[in-house]
């Protein structure tokens, strides 16, 4: 009878002398000659053992069922053990990760978490904590090994006592998907190397040159200075930025953007810091190469709560920049949203355009390999059509229009014939109302919203002043009579929204019908079931008073009574736009992860690594791009009657 084994390993680690995976990277951690498994800790349950790696029983783990808490970690450890000689070799019957068991069950990853959460008991991680910069004898010498193994011993009973409780409730679809994911990192992506040193060359150039352009430079200040940036703008009498931490993202865009054109310092502070931040991404993955450019990373299953991927230890794939660095002749980033529209629509580079820095081309196939990259067509516009019913749209959508396109002649009088070549900006209008409206988004997000996702600057025609109107929408007047004039910003996004959200009834009903089902659960937990069957769940719903920014955009705050829920272990206030979102994105996630598992299963194809709704697929040489697309395209049993569609490519490198 095969047995359950908790199994877990104990490394050296120093942070302080730079040597530790967030360091490094797994590849480098473990190929350092600092790389020290010093010790191993299992338990069945009834006994458990810890111990240096070199008195353990190895053949006890032949046929037995493994299980640890960061199956990731502990599997490339063993397998960099016995590489070097340091471990023999054995074969589990299996090898299951506890940590993303947990993430599915409670949205909690760490073990002491998860204990908590699901057992009730309490982890210490002092001991872990000590181990910091400490070998073996380091630990006897101090008095603290036998500490260490009780330490030991505890996480491995941990482990193996989380799973033999609950992983009944783990189904086996997503418990492939968890192994998925674990096999996806260990493997890793190829880097082209040399397009990667040259990139390192002409950002750190860039940085160089645009930190020249700052005035307190010279006086040794650093590039992003709070206090040398609120001199200058007092100087030349314009606000300080907003705080993004307390006035959000929205509000510094919006002062970025209204006054970079006037001042070419914010403009380099702006450029300064897009630039670091991209060589900060390249100088991560040169640390972290393997001898022959392959790039280990670490994706989290279910790191959303939502269940899509999230992702980890320092490379996040989810969110690799999605537009390329254009460095014009004097190397100055261009960064003027009309002139980036312009080189974008151009079908050959403007020769004023003297380098361009795209770090997807540097994730490319292995030699004899090459990539296809398949990605879900508008699948949560669709979902959310499904799900409250818009046949009209899902009509339209079947016979081959998109979203956007079915949107546009529902609600935007749009009565032409292919929508994305007769009216390009209509159309990216329509994309930004679907995708940025659908889930409640008010005014001001959408004007950030519409930038991002459609390269849409919709204030531009917003006028100078506008009548001011009360919360019931009626015009306001002066003592003397006069209107009562106000700034005409965001005329137009208000327009945009207030037109949505009319002719949507069905989305706003649906907004409404979570809002209040979740207020009523207040003192309790509330539960979305999804077309999949999965049950999302927000437990321990509250009414609470909270501070927030004021409405009008004044400096200060205001109370406001909100609805809130606990996600993992921390708590969010929710409302039922949110709740929307949160129910299309966890069922376009269960179509894809469907698609996914499908795709892996196909020989001679490989799924390196998934983001968002869409697949990065290294292929044998004879895989087409409609073999991918036909599987990816396929619409589960659980949504019959939502058009699923999928668009593929091969490529060179990495590309959206």
């Amino acid at each position: 009878m095969k047995r359950v084994i908790g199994y877990d390993w104990e490394t050296f680690y120093a942070t302080k002398q730079g040597y530790g995976i967030k360091e490094l990277g797994m590849w480098r951690y473990l190929y350092d000659d600092r790389f020290d498994p010093y010790l191993l800790a299992v338990s069945d349950g009834e006994d458990s053992w810890a111990g240096p790696p070199e008195r353990f029983n190895w053949d006890s783990l032949n046929g037995q069922i493994l299980v640890s808490h960061n199956k990731h970690f502990d599997k490339m450890v063993t397998d960099a053990a016995q590489e070097k000689g340091m471990v023999p070799r054995f074969s589990p019957a299996e090898w299951y990760c506890t940590a993303n068991m947990s993430s599915y069950l409670c949205n909690r990853r760490s073990l002491a978490d998860a204990v908590s959460h699901l057992q009730g008991r309490t982890l210490s991680k002092e001991v872990r904590d000590y181990a910091n910069g400490k070998h073996a004898p380091d630990m006897v010498t101090d008095g603290k090994w036998p500490d260490m193994l009780a330490y030991g011993r505890s996480d491995a009973f941990e482990c193996q006592d989380l799973w033999v409780k609950h992983s009944h409730k783990w189904p086996e679809h997503e418990r492939r998907l968890s192994e998925l994911t674990i096999k996806q990192g260990s493997r890793g992506i190829q880097i082209d190397v040399d397009l990667l040193k040259k990139y390192i060359v002409l950002a750190t150039d860039a940085l160089r040159i645009s930190e020249e352009q700052l005035p307190w430079i010279a006086e040794g200040r650093p590039p992003t200075s709070p206090k040398a940036i609120a001199e200058l703008c007092h100087k030349q009498d314009i606000p300080c930025p907003p705080v993004k931490s307390r006035d959000g993202e929205e509000a510094f865009i919006a002062w970025e953007k209204a006054y970079c054109p006037k001042h070419t310092w914010i403009q380099q502070v702006a450029a300064w810091r897009s630039i670091n931040k991209f060589l900060d991404s390249l100088q991560t993955i040169a640390t972290r190469l393997s001898d022959d450019g392959i790039l280990s990373f670490s994706l989290k299953y279910f790191g959303a709560h939502t269940g899509r991927w999230s992702g980890d230890a320092g490379i996040n794939l989810q969110n690799l920049r999605r537009d390329p660095l254009f460095l014009d002749d004097r190397r100055w980033l261009i960064s003027d949203i009309t002139r980036l529209k312009q080189i974008a629509s151009s079908p050959e580079l403007p020769a004023d355009v003297t380098e361009v820095l795209d770090i997807r081309k540097l994730f490319i196939a292995r030699p004899g390999k090459k990539l296809i990259i398949s990605d879900l067509s508008q699948i949560e516009p669709r979902v959310l059509a499904w799900i409250v019913g818009d046949k009209a749209m899902l009509d339209l959508i079947a016979l081959g229009q998109s979203p956007y396109e079915a949107h546009a002649r529902q609600t935007m009088n749009f009565t032409g014939g292919n929508m994305k070549k007769e009216d390009k900006d209509g159309y990216a209008l329509a994309k930004a109302r679907v995708l940025g409206l659908g889930y409640g988004c008010g005014w001001q997000k959408f004007i950030v919203v519409a930038q991002a996702m459609a390269g849409l600057d919709i204030t531009v025609e917003d006028p100078e002043f506008v009548q001011a109107c009360n919360d019931d929408g009626l015009p306001c007047f002066d003592g003397d009579g006069a209107p009562k004039m106000v700034s005409g910003y965001g005329y137009n996004s208000r327009r945009i929204v207030n037109e949505y959200r009319n002719s949507n009834p069905k989305i706003v009903g649906l907004w409404k019908s979570l809002d209040t089902a979740f207020k009523e659960s207040v003192g309790g937990d509330f539960e979305m079931t999804l077309p999949s069957g999965r049950v999302m769940r927000y437990p321990g719903v509250r009414r609470e008073a909270r501070s927030v920014p004021r409405k009008d955009g004044k400096p200060g705050f205001e109370r406001k009574i909100v609805y809130t829920a606990m996600i993992g272990d921390r708590r969010f206030p929710l409302y039922g736009g949110l709740l929307t979102e949160n129910l299309v994105q966890a069922t376009a996630r269960d179509v894809f992860a469907s698609q996914v598992l499908s795709l892996d299963s196909m020989l001679g194809l490989s799924v390196l690594f998934t983001v968002h709704d869409e697949a990065i697929n290294e292929a044998e040489p004879g895989m087409t791009v409609r073999d991918v697309e036909s599987i990816m395209s396929q619409t589960p049993p659980w949504l019959e009657g939502c058009p699923i569609s999928a668009e593929g490519c091969e490529a060179a490198h990495y590309k959206k």
